[in-house]
């Protein structure tokens, strides 16, 4: 049975957003699922009305930044677009004990997989981080349109990705995750604890949040649509929340402050889903 979806029309007044699945209420509010028992009056006032998924999922992501956000620019952080939520750190532990004991015990380390909030990571990912670099923009009075516009670029090979990867301690440079790797690094850990689903799907919707969460991959400190080049000072690792939330914007077209050098040298014990 499909999710059902209500949202409370009345005036310009902020409301929460209601879903309904397997026979239970929840409601969004202060940024997080809450239990209800408004069921019946969600059905059957008409000042609750019916949406789709998209719909909510596009408001529940512009109330999470309204919340964790705000529209005062000065407040806003300046190393990334948005904090990813700290109950994610829990579950990236969970990642990087499934990584250290899956040559041994693969079992085990598909059971700590699959034991992951990927629902929670996949609507952050889609509802939340690809809106939020948009936001800031349209907040700082920067126009969409001028961001258009792309340059021809050769793929920068496997090595010297993970060369990117291990010299930025297998972190986002921006938010400061941990990553997993790219999509050879998903492959290879999937196989081994033969969890396919981690790496099945094409789409933001079909993807495990995992995947979505912790996919690495590089970013262009001054955008290669700006003329920013390919060298490595230029070149820096990136979540695909803050990569694809920066989109095509400047640094200082979304208020952030360049990647810091220390965060760069910062040291650790994590090295990717590959080690």
């Amino acid at each position: 049975m499909r999710d059902r979806w209500w949202k409370w029309q009345t005036g310009e007044i902020p409301h929460p957003i209601y879903r309904l699945r397997q026979g239970i209420l929840n409601v969004w509010r202060d940024g997080q699922w809450h239990s209800s028992t408004y069921l019946d009056r969600v059905t059957q006032d008409p000042e609750f009305i019916e949406i789709s998924a998209d719909e909510a999922h596009l408001l529940i992501g512009q109330k999470t930044l309204k919340t964790r956000l705000g529209v005062d620019s000065q407040r806003w952080p300046r190393n990334c677009l948005i904090p990813y939520p700290t109950e994610f750190e829990v579950q990236i532990d969970q990642v990087q004990q499934a990584v250290q004991i899956a040559p041994k015990d693969p079992v085990a380390a598909r059971e700590q997989i699959r034991q992951v909030d990927s629902e929670s990571m996949k609507r952050w990912y889609v509802d939340v981080a690809l809106q939020s670099g948009l936001w800031r923009a349209r907040h700082l009075g920067v126009s969409m349109s001028e961001k258009l516009g792309s340059r021809k670029r050769k793929p920068i090979k496997q090595s010297r990705l993970v060369a990117i990867f291990q010299r930025d301690n297998w972190r986002c440079q921006y938010c400061g995750i941990r990553i997993g790797g790219n999509r050879k690094h998903f492959v290879k850990f999937a196989t081994e604890i033969d969890v396919p689903e981690l790496v099945q799907g094409r789409t933001d919707e079909t993807r495990h949040g995992l995947y979505s969460l912790l996919m690495a991959s590089y970013d262009h400190i001054t955008p290669h649509s700006r003329g920013g080049s390919d060298d490595d000072p230029n070149l820096v690792t990136a979540c695909w929340c803050c990569q694809f939330g920066k989109y095509k914007f400047s640094l200082d077209e979304v208020g952030l402050q360049p990647p810091s050098p220390a965060g760069i040298e910062r040291k650790g014990d994590w090295q990717g889903l590959c080690p």
